[in-house]
């Protein structure tokens, strides 16, 4: 076998690991935020407002990878649950802007709570400090 053809086959094993790393992430934030009303979901949508000062729900949808009318319905839910409020957008009266609402932010630092305390800790597992540190520097390597 070729050494291109060999090195290309590599990035199967590995996507793979990271997909399941992903799940497991998944499993364990619907897990553990689900007694507090979230899903994981919904709180990636607090999160891209709050920490990443995203207010567009087109922004928003591109950013998780969630479609247009999934995250219109995603909205739709938050709003109800008095986590997030939405306003006509001043310069562009087509669109809307979402923020976060005090109870929003206060959930919000809840599931940090919670991600810090719990998930984190399952995530990284046995790994010492400087493995996680590796581990992040190597997946950062990855991103484009």
């Amino acid at each position: 076998m070729s050494d291109y053809l060999h090195n290309k086959s590599l990035g199967i094993p590995l996507s793979k690991l990271i997909g399941l790393v992903n799940q497991h992430k998944e499993a364990l934030l619907n897990q553990y935020l689900s007694p507090l009303g979230m899903s994981s979901a919904q709180f990636k949508v607090l999160v891209a407002i709050h920490f990443y000062k995203m207010n567009s729900p087109a922004e928003i949808s591109k950013y998780l990878n969630i479609n247009c009318g999934s995250m219109t319905r995603m909205v739709d839910r938050l709003i109800k649950k008095s986590l997030i409020d939405k306003q006509s957008n001043p310069e562009d009266k087509r669109s809307v802007l979402l923020n976060l609402t005090i109870p929003g932010e206060l959930l919000l630092e809840q599931c940090m709570e919670t991600m810090n305390n719990d998930i984190g800790p399952m995530l990284i597992g046995d790994l010492s400090p400087q493995e996680v540190e590796q581990l992040s520097g190597l997946l950062k390597r990855l991103l484009p």
